[in-house]
């Protein structure tokens, strides 16, 4: 009789997966991670890697979309609980989920800032479509969610500032480290090329949502 996994299991053994893949990423560069690899530290074989993942680099742009998607589910529900009602207390509640997303997911943008570059070469375009329809889908809620609350805001604008922030962290944590090469420090004293992530980021993204924030509501 052939054994047939339950959904439940199918789920399990690709976290599975996924979890070792993450903590091979803490760990080493994506280029370093091999299917092998993978496989022996979530101690199943390369064959079952691919029952669930057709590439490295599709388990790798699940873990991405999915953290995502987890970060702002928390994000929500952070909302929910909150008390904002005002412009300002909005600025301050998204200038600190910055700082959150910066010292707590540090992983998740660090391979965020791979995804063009090298996640999207060999990943399922239609299992990174369906999962970014489902991020859009969480990123709409969200906007609406922080409208409602302070009806003189955006949706669009609140939903669209996410990406803005995902597109910032990437290029400053592409700069950063210019006075290092392989994680080695150069012989030359480099200051200029040296990034505070926290500070120049929320202070980046604070002056972004200060325009947003003065511009009325359009229809959401």
């Amino acid at each position: 009789m052939v054994n047939k996994l339950s959904y439940d299991q199918k789920n399990a053994k690709a976290q599975q997966i996924k979890d070792a893949a993450w903590q091979l990423f803490t760990e080493h560069s994506l280029a370093d991670i091999s299917i092998a690899m993978i496989a022996q530290t979530a101690q199943v074989g390369k064959g079952t890697i691919f029952n669930y993942f057709k590439t490295k680099e599709d388990v790798f742009m699940a873990l991405l979309l999915g953290g995502y998607q987890t970060y702002f589910q928390a994000v929500i529900e952070r909302f929910k609980n909150s008390d904002v009602v005002t412009k300002a207390a909005l600025k301050a509640f998204l200038s600190n989920e910055t700082r959150l997303l910066i010292t707590d997911h540090a992983t998740l943008i660090r391979l965020n800032s791979l995804r063009g570059s090298q996640l999207e070469v060999n990943a399922s375009q239609e299992q990174t479509e369906r999962s970014r329809q489902k991020l859009h889908t969480t990123h709409e809620e969200l906007g609406h969610l922080i409208a409602a609350a302070v009806p003189t805001v955006s949706a669009q604008k609140i939903s669209h500032f996410f990406v803005i922030q995902s597109a910032i962290l990437n290029g400053l944590m592409n700069l950063d480290g210019l006075n290092v090469f392989n994680q080695i420090a150069l012989n030359t004293d480099l200051p200029l090329f040296q990034i505070n992530l926290v500070p120049e980021a929320c202070q980046i993204l604070g002056a972004y949502l200060d325009d947003i924030l003065m511009e009325e509501p359009h229809e959401n």
